[in-house]
């Protein structure tokens, strides 16, 4: 069990194509615009960050470079801005890529990734751009209910032109629990914001304490959907592996159902996989075809 906790679990190094630049999913690119957080969350997938461990590549992009990259790269869709904390991003750099970003008419959205709107609503609205280029998502990290607090609907409400979500990393005695899980979509819901992702808790170095099974996670998800209406309840449980993003969609006897919701390698969407439900992490196991034919370059269709 210990082996596999570590800092750098999703195997994120792989996917960097110049300094704070990954590009793991062919229509996404990610760009690190942050190296803080308003805080630390100890459950962090990118502890490394902040304990000595940071990847080589875990550095603010440069602007020009991620622009002409970007440009490129016509494949890409969307943009998400990460890091850290995209709203403790220096403005001037936030402002440059927006800008740049303007004019891709390859491009249809840019997401913006915060813990930082959640925890401090009122000083944070300030650091939310004001853009009208592209479509803006805002992803509002959210683990518990009393979170989504009236200064956090009030963003919402500023910002009528965004679409705000929600997304949730599922926590060993933090949140786990059916019915506080269906508070957070209630609660969401009603300040505007759409339910979005349950994440399984990524094995990074020190969150031991947070895992559960899948098994576990999957009776808590469900438990808490069938406590919501259908238009409350929209909103995926997954984990992000090495080789993409896995839904967790069902329990058959003593196996999990996984189907692959986006993929390193595109033609992966839709493939259903199995796993042991007493197990905390998944990923392709050596044996699997995909396991060595998963190389976004073979499928991604302007290269590099």
């Amino acid at each position: 069990m210990s082996e596999l906790y570590k800092y750098d679990p999703s195997n994120e190094n792989k996917n960097f194509r110049i300094p704070g630049l990954q590009h793991k999913y062919r229509e996404t690119v990610l760009l690190f615009v942050a190296e803080d957080c308003h805080s630390i969350c100890d459950w962090c997938f990118r502890k490394r960050l902040f304990e000595g461990e940071a990847l080589e590549n875990d550095v603010a992009v440069d602007p020009k470079q991620a622009l002409e990259y970007l440009r490129k790269q016509t494949e890409v869709r969307s943009v998400l801005m990460s890091g850290g904390d995209a709203l403790l991003a220096k403005p001037q750099l936030l402002d440059e890529l927006l800008a740049g970003m303007a004019g891709m008419t390859h491009l249809h959205d840019v997401r913006i990734g915060s813990r930082a709107i959640v925890h401090d609503p009122v000083r944070y609205r300030r650091s939310l751009p004001r853009f009208d280029g592209k479509k803006v998502y805002v992803v509002a990290h959210v683990v518990r209910p009393e979170e989504i607090r009236k200064e956090l609907a009030d963003v919402v409400k500023d910002f009528p032109d965004y679409t705000f979500y929600v997304q949730t990393p599922l926590l060993k005695d933090i949140n786990d629990d059916p019915h506080l899980l269906a508070d957070i979509w209630y609660a969401a819901a009603k300040a505007g914001m759409q339910p979005y992702y349950v994440f399984q808790c990524r094995p990074t170095r020190g969150n031991q304490r947070y895992s559960l099974s899948l098994r576990e996670g999957h009776e808590v998800f469900s438990g808490a959907q069938s406590l919501c209406t259908g238009v409350v309840k929209p909103c995926r449980y997954v984990m992000s592996t090495g080789s993409g993003k896995w839904e967790i969609i069902g329990l058959d006897y003593d196996e999990v159902l996984l189907r692959c919701h986006q993929g390193i390698n595109p033609l992966m969407v839709g493939m259903i996989r199995r796993a042991d439900p007493d197990d905390v992490w998944w990923d392709l196991p050596a044996g699997d075809p995909f396991h060595h034919n998963n190389s976004r370059h073979r499928h991604f269709a302007s290269g590099e």
